[in-house]
């Protein structure tokens, strides 16, 4: 994997005859006998740098795993959750508390309306009746009172005539 990260950056613009010359000079600066135990070698350190490239990615994730095993997000975005819910419920309780009294002075004041409604409307009623008893009232002593003029006239005019 390093080597696929490394070689693209120091050879992207080396050509074929280029790492030619160079593997010339390998050869003629170190010579065929040391060549395969360099390659060894080489390849032994790509091994281990392979290896330990492993080993530290395990690492790293086994302790992102601590992490966030320690740190337990579920457990503190649940209880972060509660602390805004229970404040929340609260205000719904006062909020419906609020709604029901005020329904129930609402209830209680239609109540009062309708019987205070009732007691004008009975008032009402009884002075109609006055009302309408002092015209019969009225109405009979006019009758009455014609009649006794009537009589009178009557009784008058008897007396003239007879």
């Amino acid at each position: 994997m390093l080597t696929q990260i490394i070689l693209p950056l120091f050879l992207s613009d080396v050509s074929g005859t280029e790492i030619l010359v160079i593997f010339l000079f390998i050869l003629i600066f170190f010579g065929s006998k040391s060549i395969p135990s360099m390659a060894r070698t080489l390849g032994r350190t790509m091994k281990e740098i392979r290896n330990a490239s492993a080993d530290l990615q395990q690492e790293i994730k086994k302790s992102g795993l601590d992490v966030k095993n320690d740190l337990n997000l579920s457990s503190i975005i649940q209880k972060a959750e509660e602390e805004i819910q229970q404040p929340l419920d609260q205000v719904l309780v006062d909020i419906n508390e609020t709604v029901h009294y005020g329904s129930a002075n609402l209830n209680e004041a239609a109540q009062h309306i309708n019987q205070s409604i009732e007691q004008h409307e009975e008032a009402n009623l009884h002075a109609e009746e006055k009302v309408e008893g002092f015209h019969a009232t009225d109405k009979i002593e006019d009758q009455s009172a014609s009649q006794n003029k009537n009589l009178e006239s009557d009784g008058e005019s008897r007396n003239h005539n007879g």
